[in-house]
């Protein structure tokens, strides 16, 4: 079902707006299917994660290293939280030495120069004591589904020289758009095309989705909690979302 709209006529008093009960009967509707929506998403518990890129890989830096896996058709990964630990070879090898512009990137579409989810910065990889560093976010505009997550160092250029060893703990968990309780495929009552856009202090977001209707919406924000927007509709395919007061986190639609 398309979103409902009331219609407020032109000016008040007009009497060309819709009956009480008319738009009550709409508004009774549009919640039925947004909580429809909400009550099918399934997700998994929060799950702990760590990944090693040894001493003797530290020198490839820019190569692809998949840290969660590609979760399974129809499945999104959300990334919470991610920190770090490099420890340095001893003196006199030290710490890595990279170009003082290159990032290590946490990244979705295996490119290494994005930064869907966030990066760490030069000054970590080069640090010359053992070190922990919590990660950066800046997050994507889309995540896509059954795609894994990836770190690497952008720039295309390995570190010069040094030895250290790099170990990942990180906290995420697996949204199932198909809401079949976790076996991916098959028919919950949600469309698997749904899109996951994050934002970061925002009191208004435009979004061009492009989907040829007025989308379901879900708003949280970064500890998980719903917000409640204010939707409006400029046409099929582009929408405002309104929060007061601004927050960060992720518009959820399809």
């Amino acid at each position: 079902m398309s979103r409902q709209e009331i219609n407020l006529g032109i000016v008040p008093g007009d009497k060309r707006g819709d009956k009480l009960r008319v738009g009550g009967n709409k508004i009774n509707e549009n919640f039925s299917e947004l909580y429809n929506f909400l009550f099918n998403i399934q997700s998994s518990p929060v799950i702990a994660g760590y990944h090693l890129i040894p001493e003797q890989e530290c020198d490839f830096l820019t190569d692809i290293n998949i840290i969660v896996p590609a979760p399974g058709s129809g499945k999104i990964i959300e990334l919470i939280s991610m920190i770090a630990k490099i420890t340095p070879g001893a003196p006199p090898v030290g710490g890595l030495q990279i170009n003082s512009n290159q990032f290590f990137n946490v990244t979705t579409d295996g490119d290494t120069e994005s930064q869907d989810w966030g990066f760490f910065p030069a000054a970590f990889i080069m640090s010359q004591s053992e070190t922990i560093q919590r990660m950066t976010p800046v997050f994507s505009t889309q995540i896509f589904k059954n795609t894994p997550v990836y770190v690497c160092l952008s720039g295309g250029s390995n570190p010069r020289s040094g030895s250290a060893k790099i170990e990942l703990f990180y906290l995420y968990r697996i949204i199932d758009a198909s809401g079949n309780g976790g076996t991916g495929g098959g028919g919950g009552g949600v469309a698997i095309d749904q899109v996951v856009q994050s934002f970061i202090n925002q009191s208004e977001i435009s979004v061009e989705h492009n989907l040829h209707k007025y989308p379901v919406v879900m708003v949280v924000d970064t500890t998980g909690r719903e917000l409640i927007p204010e939707v409006t509709h400029e046409s099929t395919d582009k929408m405002i979302i309104r929060l007061n007061p601004p927050a960060s986190g992720k518009l959820i639609y399809s």
